[in-house]
């Protein structure tokens, strides 16, 4: 009966031992993808300026061609209005 108390908690011990390293292998893994996932953003930091400052051309452009239609539509409209005037 000794024996079989003996051999369970030696049985015991090497799967808390496992169950550590398991844990400990785990983390490392984790923390190997966290390092891996900085340096992919800090590599990545460039680009992602450099796609922002073309998203705010774009915007920038998007504004002033507007800008111009409305000015074209309100030049056209006093045109109309003024040769309507003109015609009677």
């Amino acid at each position: 009966m000794n024996e079989e108390i003996q051999s369970l908690k030696e049985h015991i011990n090497e799967k808390f031992q496992n169950h550590a390293e398991i844990e400990n292998l785990r983390h490392k893994h984790i923390n190997e993808l966290l390092e891996h996932y900085n340096k992919e953003i800090e590599g990545n930091e460039g680009t992602i300026q450099r796609v922002h400052a073309r998203v705010d051309r774009i915007e920038q452009s998007i504004k002033t061609v507007k800008g111009f239609g409305t000015t074209i539509a309100t030049l056209l409209t006093a045109a109309g209005a003024w040769f309507g005037m003109n015609n009677k």
